[in-house]
């Protein structure tokens, strides 16, 4: 060991270290240069579209502005899809061994199974946007040389809005370069679930939230045969289980009754939002236990229960879900022109003639249209967390 000290010591030594060190050198700058070389081969749109798995992106991508425009100016798939920074970069290479894996298993190896996983692989995309507040967008557009003035009224209006609160493009540009997915993909996967669900759980918990708008009765025979209603239960109200009769169930619903408005029952004192309705001949059945006056609008209201049997289809035992399903709905219905508005930007009353404003932008039935409002009311400003109880 002395002796091998003395000879690093001696010339020769020296020399050698000196020589050891330049070859370490060429070594990492070779590996390095292939490194960089190997990563810019792959980011190119050539290189993307070599995979027959994106044929059909690509298809969309060459009838987009992002292909051919009045400026002949091209933005490719690393354009949109590749980080410039180095670091989120050389992560971006990384997960994209994950989309190898899955190119190897056929995920989306047909035309049938992309269309398939579009929803899911257009949510991913526009979740990383979001997070990186669209950072791969702004690389070419920037706000400070935007011209508004060349822009349409109305989309000079909306980018200068979305500008000032903080939005950030992916909120509003959605279905670019590709086709927008069909939205409605994932609340009514999340109903069916929850549908599939509610019949085990409608036969066996004692407190249940409707799933969508059923009928209630006056006996466990009608509510077995399905005939003779006497009056409606919304979608989200809560059930207290009294009794069990086979597939039926004595259930109450407790709310608020305006005073003169007494087919109506309502979720929370003041508030328009519907829990049950009665045919006029099953009002008597609704028990009033209270009145207060609202100090606001000097309005009178009663804290009522009503018993009555329903059947245990379309009940589910845990409203957390339910609310889930609810701002999925939200989402997918009302996020794709702009940003989803948040429920607690409206008061409970404002969302009626706010959500009746947007109707003719969104295709939900009538039955969904009545849940997202009521969603969003209980998760307005002044219902004070009530949609989370």
């Amino acid at each position: 060991m002395a002796k091998f000290r003395n000879w690093l010591r001696g010339p020769s030594g020296a020399l050698a270290t000196v020589l050891i060190l330049l070859v370490g050198i060429v070594i990492g700058a070779g590996a390095l240069f292939g490194a960089h070389t190997a990563i810019k081969s792959t980011e190119n749109t050539e290189f993307c579209v070599s995979c027959h798995d994106l044929a059909p992106a690509y298809a969309e991508y060459k009838e987009s502005p992002h292909f051919s425009n009045a400026s002949g100016v091209q933005a490719g798939c690393p354009d949109c899809h590749v980080p410039e920074p180095f670091g989120p970069m050389v992560i971006d290479h990384f997960q994209a061994l994950g989309e190898l894996y899955s190119s190897w298993k056929g995920t989306i190896d047909t035309p049938e199974k992309y269309d398939e996983h579009r929803l899911e692989m257009a949510e991913r995309v526009w979740a990383y946007m979001e997070a990186t507040d669209s950072r791969e967008c702004r690389s070419c557009h920037a706000e400070h040389a935007m011209n508004f003035a060349l822009q349409a009224p109305e989309a000079a209006k909306r980018m200068q809005e979305g500008f000032a609160n903080g939005d950030t493009c992916i909120d509003c540009h959605k279905g670019i370069a590709h086709k927008l997915p069909d939205m409605s993909q994932g609340y009514k996967k999340t109903f069916e679930e929850l549908l599939a669900a509610s019949e085990e759980q409608g036969a066996k918990a004692d407190d249940l939230y409707v799933l969508q708008t059923k009928p209630y009765y006056g006996s466990a025979k009608d509510a077995k045969s399905g005939e003779g209603a006497i009056g409606q239960i919304l979608a989200a109200t809560h059930l207290h289980v009294l009794d069990r009769d086979g597939d039926a169930l004595k259930v109450k619903i407790e709310g608020w009754q305006q005073d003169g408005v007494d087919k109506v029952i309502y979720e929370l004192r003041g508030q328009r939002i519907f829990s049950a309705t009665a045919k006029a001949d099953a009002v008597e059945l609704i028990s009033r236990e209270g009145t207060e006056t609202d100090s606001d609008t000097g309005l009178v209201w009663h804290d009522v229960s009503l018993e009555g049997w329903v059947d245990r289809t379309d009940l589910v035992d845990n409203l957390e879900d339910l609310w889930a399903y609810g701002a999925e709905m939200n989402n997918a219905s009302c996020g794709v022109c702009h940003s989803a508005v948040p429920a607690n930007h409206f008061l409970a009353n404002q969302w009626i003639g706010s959500l009746k404003a947007m109707e003719r932008f969104i295709t939900l039935d009538k039955e969904q249209y009545r849940f997202l409002q009521k969603y969003l009311q209980m998760h307005a400003s002044d219902t004070g967390g009530a949609g989370e109880h």
